[in-house]
């Protein structure tokens, strides 16, 4: 499971996180208060907000071409960036930072 924090301004909203998910992925199910989304190489890809951040649990498919992993990688970082305000790259040194201190 990953945990992603929210840049200043971007608002931790279910509103938002469903229109950046139909933006990004199309169709999604909802059970409870987390949505589920299949898309590319993500089999399953659960996201839901709690406590201003958000979390993800992806579970990816390996047989896909590398075309398609490729692809949703990029979907999945841009999808990320609109919603949080922090690139992959600021993300990646968060992350870093969380593990070093940890």
């Amino acid at each position: 499971m990953r945990e992603y924090r929210f840049k200043r301004g971007y608002k931790p909203d279910e509103g938002r996180l469903e229109e950046l998910i139909r933006k990004y992925f199309g169709e999604f199910e909802k059970d409870g208060n987390v949505y589920v989304v299949r898309y590319g190489a993500m089999e399953e890809l659960r996201l839901w907000i709690e406590n201003k951040r958000l979390y993800a649990e992806t579970r990816t498919n390996p047989k896909v071409t590398e075309d398609v992993a490729v692809q949703t990688i990029k979907t999945y970082n841009k999808f990320l960036e609109e919603l949080t305000g922090y690139t992959a790259k600021e993300r990646a040194k968060m992350m870093k930072k969380e593990v070093e201190s940890g």
